[in-house]
């Protein structure tokens, strides 16, 4: 589907109302089936919309150096015009079914609810209701998943194909990535992601485009605390012009790295580059976490399966954290958190107070996955309040150092 480079192929409706009158009352009566009396006048002005789509999407299909302005007085012109629009919407419906199989055929494997509402249902409720006959101009279903440079000013069966297109787009970049690690992203981006109205392969090429910059390995889509601050400081004094040219640098790096090679896609994710160092730009002097995206590989619990233990009382705790001080053994400190801390409470003020250096490695080896995510819940949740990563303490530090490279 083609619109014309800056030619003028709109239909004149005012022009040819006569023709569209009579086109009107002989699509009435072949809805009808020749009772067109009983027709209302919404189904009348909803045929009307339908015969005026159909005309216009055909117009703008044609490649001309010229404009086309239907005035002509050639018998049944208008009729013959409508005629060959309502085929080339037929095809275009046609090709749609098709894109819509592919892209069914091969989705992305996402737990979150709005990609797959809208693919599998929402796209295949409008296969079912559409009406290219007598209601063209219409776009039943429910679409929830929004792209990220979105569809607009189109309806029916032109937006639905244009929606497929830019969405098998995106859909092909991120097929790219392992599942597992999208995932990673995602629950990193937000916990909640599985029901949130988000757009994967924003997050996706964000971090990648980030992971470009410091010459790593795209596949990899985790960006750890240390590489955050390295894009902070690469970035934060840079004008528009200059992270947008950093930016289109990193997508050439991308394109190389995944073998990408097809000019639509390349068109596309240009855009979208664009469109992100704007994002960048604005971001970069409020939180580097609300640009780029950690990946969390903890496996998912439920709250109710992890039970705190009594917390000592301050008296004895502070008598513990004493003890733990003067030990001069990993091994002596590892063997009294394993017997006497059984809160996490008291595991913090622990790690606060007593462990140091490669010390906290020791300690993150010996806790159970429970215990880890919960301490992660609690860090991830002060940096999504605002906190930055400079006032994290140093415990802090070293967990999500831990995460990152032991999960």
């Amino acid at each position: 589907m083609k619109k014309m480079n800056g030619i003028n192929n709109a239909f004149d409706a005012n022009a040819n109302m006569n023709e569209l009158a009579l086109l009107l009352q002989q699509r009435a009566k072949k809805y009808t089936v020749n009772d067109s009396s009983s027709i209302s006048i919404e189904k009348a002005q909803q045929l009307m919309s339908s015969i005026l789509y159909c005309i216009n999407g055909y117009l703008n299909s044609i490649e001309t150096n010229t404009n086309v302005v239907v005035t002509t007085t050639e018998a049944d012109y208008v009729f013959k015009l409508f005629n060959e629009g309502l085929k080339f919407e037929k095809a275009n419906f046609e090709y749609a079914k098709n894109l819509y199989k592919d892209i069914q055929h091969n989705a992305l494997k996402t737990d979150n609810m709005s990609y797959q509402d809208t693919v599998f249902d929402g796209l295949a409720e409008f296969f079912n209701k559409y009406d290219v006959q007598y209601a063209a101009h219409e776009t039943p279903g429910s679409i929830d998943y929004q792209l990220f440079l979105p569809v607009e000013e189109l309806t029916g069966i032109e937006y639905i194909v244009n929606y497929l297109e830019t969405l098998r787009i995106e859909d092909l970049f991120c097929k790219k990535f392992d599942a597992s690690n999208i995932k990673a992203l995602l629950k990193g981006y937000n916990s909640d992601y599985t029901i949130m109205l988000l757009n994967i392969y924003e997050i996706v090429l964000l971090n990648s485009i980030g992971l470009a910059m410091l010459r790593k390995n795209v596949l990899l889509l985790s960006i750890d605390i240390k590489e955050k601050n390295k894009l902070f400081f690469m970035l934060k004094d840079l004008s528009i012009f200059q992270i947008e040219e950093k930016v289109l640098n990193s997508l050439n790096n991308i394109f190389k790295q995944l073998d990408i090679n097809d000019a639509k896609q390349k068109k596309y994710m240009k855009s979208s580059a664009i469109k992100l160092s704007k994002y960048i730009k604005n971001s970069i002097g409020l939180n580097i976490n609300e640009i780029f995206v950690t990946c969390d590989y903890r496996k998912d619990i439920e709250k109710d399966e992890y039970v705190d233990g009594q917390a000592m009382n301050n008296k004895k705790l502070r008598k513990l954290i004493s003890e733990m001080q003067e030990c001069r053994y990993t091994s002596d400190k590892l063997a009294i958190i394993k017997t006497s801390i059984h809160s996490l409470a008291d595991l913090v003020e622990i790690l606060d107070s007593c462990i140091w250096d490669d010390e906290y490695e020791q300690v993150y080896k010996m806790l159970g996955d429970i215990e880890i995510n919960l301490l992660v819940s609690q860090i991830t949740d002060k940096i999504n309040m605002g906190e930055n990563i400079k006032e994290l303490k140093d415990w802090e530090l070293q967990l999500l150092h831990f995460v990152n490279n032991y999960s």
